[in-house]
């Protein structure tokens, strides 16, 4: 009978081993869950993050674009300004030596 409950030993021993071997798997496993879920969770944040700063990039993109654009059509409104002006005080000028001209021909006529 010696042998027998050595061998019954020796098997208990293996069933424990076998035991704690899947303990020890299932842990495993759990862990591995929990650090695929903070991965994603982690990864989604780090998307959403990325996702706002990019629309803050475009976002002053599109204001610094505006303010230049607006920069700049107000420089031509000006340049036209100036343009403007320089045609009207021509135009004056003109104006009054086309009378001048137009009168002396009246006046040769008569």
């Amino acid at each position: 009978m010696p042998v027998n409950s050595k061998e019954t030993e020796i098997l208990s021993e293996i069933r424990d081993s076998e035991k704690k071997a899947e303990e020890i798997i299932e842990r495993a496993k759990r862990k591995k869950e929990e650090m695929l879920q903070e991965a994603a969770r982690n990864s989604s944040k780090l998307l959403a993050t990325k996702k706002h700063e990019i629309i803050e990039v475009q976002e002053k993109k599109f204001m610094d674009f505006r303010d230049k654009a607006k920069s700049i059509k107000n420089e031509k409104l000006e340049e036209n300004k100036k343009v403007v002006g320089q045609i009207k005080a021509k135009s004056k000028k003109n104006t009054n030596k086309a009378i001048e001209f137009v009168l002396k021909k009246f006046e040769e006529m008569i």
